[in-house]
């Protein structure tokens, strides 16, 4: 078992702890982190490549209506090659995962086949109820921890006593 996930209700801080965690290992890291930038009225969630830096927008939300616009094309010509090099790192990424890739097949099964292998899977999922999530829930190798205001600062160091005992 050495995939682990952070899950918790929205704003809690999952990627947040996820980047501390990360700051502490000295490791080779691959995958991705998300970002939301605001430009005007758009929220921009941005995954960006742990490994180059390099930016993709994969949501864009009109703030005025909460109307959402998909980049799933993202997902399959520039997050999908980011994971299959990713392969070749200590950990792998994923931050974050939704119910909003439940339908991106190609990528879906991109994150089984890295759930499947021996490398070190380390990520945020939403909560959220769709076959996406809830097939990685109920996965008997992973760990999910739910973050909550409550726990989120004393849960950095069970992280990486997890991490580490993998490694």
């Amino acid at each position: 078992m050495k995939n682990i996930f952070l899950t918790g209700k929205k704003g809690v801080g999952k990627s947040t702890l996820l980047r501390k965690v990360l700051n502490k290992l000295d490791l080779s890291i691959g995958g991705f982190t998300t970002e939301r930038v605001f430009e005007g009225f758009y929220r921009n969630y941005i995954a960006k490549a742990y490994d180059t830096g390099e930016e993709y927008k994969i949501i864009e939300v009109d703030s005025r209506d909460d109307s959402k616009v998909w980049f799933p094309e993202v997902f399959e010509e520039k997050l999908i090659p980011l994971l299959d090099r990713s392969f070749d790192k200590d950990i792998i990424v994923l931050d974050e995962l939704g119910c909003s890739e439940n339908h991106i097949h190609k990528f879906t099964s991109k994150v089984f086949e890295l759930l499947d292998s021996p490398k070190i899977v380390f990520g945020v999922l939403q909560e959220g109820d769709c076959d996406f999530i809830n097939n990685i829930k109920k996965r008997p190798d992973v760990v999910i921890l739910t973050v909550t205001e409550e726990n989120r600062d004393c849960l950095l160091d069970e992280i990486l006593n997890i991490l580490k005992a993998w490694i």
